[in-house]
């Protein structure tokens, strides 16, 4: 019996963090480039229970196996591309598909990687995030657009001002997207050692944003589910309660 307070509270557990997931991205589904996040559970090893005083059993046997419950195994980021959408604003940058390409920018932790193009030219034309960093350049140097308007070339990134090139955003990729950790602000960083490439063909739509990759409809779906998920844990963890009450007030008074 005590088991099933085992299962039902690791059930309550998981679902406690799954709605923080959920939650969370219902929270970003306005963000630019927002990737949402995804909770991935796993059940306890199987545990095997033993037969126990039969005297008619010699030998030790094993009647069957018993879970207790489950647990959080990951929370694991989707990198599916959002909306593209329109906006007729310069400085909004997006990727023409390619999930795994990201624009490089310098925080005080160092260059992070973002998918957040909706970037501001401050009043010396230095071209930065919303929240203020450099994007960078290649050769990894901060980027200065001017302030008279610029043109990005969609098949390198090359910033074009009166028909002369004098930059180029620097684009990496990373062969495996699940290697980036998230730090805040819409920002990545590589974990592991995974290293990123720096990306020639960049397919950069300048005008364009791209959305935060969130479905609502399925999204508030699934925090309804989980909701249910977890009163109905509750109310498990609650019936075994009261039978262990009644094995201890009831059947122990005879």
């Amino acid at each position: 019996m005590l088991r099933s307070f085992y299962i039902a509270g690791t059930g309550m557990m998981t679902q406690r963090s799954k709605m923080d997931v959920v939650i969370n991205n219902i929270s970003n589904a306005d963000t630019v480039g927002y990737k949402q996040d995804q909770l991935i559970t796993r059940s306890f090893p199987d545990l095997l229970l033993d037969r126990l005083n039969d005297t008619a059993i010699v030998n030790q046997t094993y009647v069957g196996p018993q879970n207790t419950g489950v647990h959080v195994d990951e929370i694991v980021i989707d990198f599916g591309t959002g909306t593209i959408e329109p906006t007729g604003i310069e400085t909004d940058l997006a990727f023409e598909g390619h999930e795994n390409q990201f624009f490089c920018v310098l925080t005080p932790d160092g260059v992070q990687y973002t998918r957040a193009g909706n970037f501001q030219v401050d009043s010396e034309g230095w071209l930065r995030t919303q929240e203020g960093y450099p994007v960078l350049g290649q050769g990894g140097q901060p980027l200065n657009v001017g302030t008279n308007g610029f043109v990005v070339r969609s098949a390198d990134g090359a910033i074009i001002v009166n028909e002369q090139v004098i930059g180029q955003l620097q684009v990496v990729e990373f062969a495996d997207v699940n290697a980036l950790r998230k730090v805040g602000n819409n920002n990545y960083v590589p974990y592991g050692g995974a290293q990123p490439q720096v990306v020639q063909n960049t397919g950069i739509l300048q005008g364009f944003m791209e959305t935060s990759n969130v479905d609502i409809a399925k999204t508030v779906s699934d925090m309804m589910l989980t909701q249910r998920v977890y009163e109905a844990s509750q109310r498990i963890l609650q019936m075994t309660d009261e039978s262990i009450g009644k094995t201890v007030n009831d059947i122990g008074s005879f």
